[in-house]
């Protein structure tokens, strides 16, 4: 399936009735590579557009002084952006770092804003993809007072388990707020 074709799958499945919008929404895409490592957004630039990702693997993090904090991974499957400087066109805050070779497809903030000035059904899609990150967020932070570093852990392997495969154990261990040390016990345990 291409890339378009999984991205209208997903648009659809959040709003059958976006079908009628795809037509416009369509001719806005472009797409997309990147080389492990290679930067999606970088902090201190303005984001300007938001990837969906088809292949691959994306890291969102926050440097500060020289420690490196994972915040978020996107999947094939999901959006991705460095959301605050998309919104307020502002510098980001925040880097997306592909960890493996990425593919997918980009939309741009000034051809979105046209596109939700002209058709009122794409504000709408806009609305309910905003509202979907929204929802990881407010569920990734409930899980740090719900649940412990193991629990987390599992959580995520259970989503994605190709999570062990190609994401390094210190970006893994950030996610879940924990040190790589206490990571690699709590996997040697699991392995028991």
């Amino acid at each position: 399936m291409s890339d378009t074709s999984l991205l209208q799958q997903k648009l659809l499945q959040l709003d059958p009735a976006y079908a009628e919008g795809w037509p416009h929404f369509e001719p806005l895409l472009h797409e997309v590579s990147f080389e492990a490592g290679a930067y999606l957004a970088a902090a201190g630039r303005i984001a300007n557009a938001i990837y969906f990702i088809s292949a691959g693997i994306v890291r969102v993090f926050a440097k500060q002084q020289d420690k490196e904090y994972s915040l978020d991974f996107a999947f094939p499957g999901m959006f991705s952006t460095a959301y605050t400087s998309f919104i307020l066109q502002s510098p980001s805050e925040v880097n997306l770092q592909a960890i493996t070779p990425v593919s997918g497809l980009a939309f741009y903030y000034d051809d979105l804003q046209q596109l939700y000035r002209a058709h009122h059904g794409a504000e709408k899609m806009g609305r309910l993809i905003a509202e979907q990150q929204y929802l990881r967020k407010y569920r990734r932070e409930l899980s740090f007072l719900q649940h412990t570093a193991q629990e987390r852990y599992l959580q995520l392997l259970e989503q994605h388990p190709e999570v062990v495969q190609h994401i390094p154990v210190k970006h893994i261990a950030s996610y879940l707020g924990i040190e790589p040390e206490s990571l690699s016990r709590i996997r040697k345990q699991l392995r028991r």
